[in-house]
């Protein structure tokens, strides 16, 4: 299927340069998801987008730039469902099933989160980097507020919740194995040792263990 993005004029507004903007990260989501990071191509992601690549190299100086624009937009998303969804009386499990659920609900998100750290950080600029960390600080803050409310945790705890889930989903993405127990061939007592690895069960123990950890210290 093409899913180039028809050509439009030259952005000369802020309003047209932003809606340019959201256009090329729409086109560069699209791209991800059939490529990969490995196969990401800035040419192409121009062709997509119906731009010039100098004009695209006018927003974004690289493709990690491109790749954390767009999972700045994933992580307000997630902060954004998070949000609505807490309410008085919360508990630990139903925060760990929230915070699961808004992760895999796009599968850009938790690929690009795999890689944020270890490659994308790493090929974009400082100014780029400090503006996406300020950005994200700002939606994360609001989370944090939230869900320290709601679950009678201290701003420091819900800090250290966060951050231990970062890294666990991160790992539990790593050694995600999907459709592998849906094949027919895979005998019982193999298929008992692939589910022990379960994405979504190693997430959700993991998580709440850490939790009642992080509310057992003073």
């Amino acid at each position: 299927m093409n899913t180039t993005v028809s050509s439009i004029k030259r952005a000369r507004t802020p309003a047209q340069k932003s809606d340019r903007k959201d256009t090329i990260l729409l086109t560069a989501k699209a791209q991800f998801l059939q490529t990969g990071y490995e196969g990401f191509s800035m040419a192409v992601l121009a062709q997509r987008a119906g731009v010039a690549k100098g004009t695209l190299y006018l927003y974004f100086g690289t493709k990690e730039e491109v790749l954390m624009s767009l999972y700045n937009s994933e992580f307000d998303r997630l902060c954004a469902t998070l949000v609505s969804q807490v309410t008085p009386g919360f508990t630990d499990r139903e925060f760990i099933n929230a915070v699961y659920r808004a992760s895999i609900t796009d599968p850009v998100f938790l690929a690009l989160h795999a890689r944020l750290s270890t490659v994308i950080e790493h090929n974009i600029s400082i100014a780029a980097l400090i503006a996406s960390k300020r950005g994200m600080l700002e939606q994360f803050n609001t989370l944090i507020a939230a869900i320290a409310e709601h679950l009678d945790l201290s701003h420091t705890q819900t800090m250290e919740a966060f951050s231990a889930f970062s890294a666990l989903l991160t790992g539990c993405f790593d050694g995600h194995a999907p459709g592998l127990l849906e094949h027919e061939a895979i005998p019982d007592d193999v298929a008992h040792f692939i589910d022990l690895f379960n994405m979504e069960r190693r997430f959700k123990q993991n998580a709440y263990h850490i939790l009642q950890g992080i509310r057992s210290v003073d």
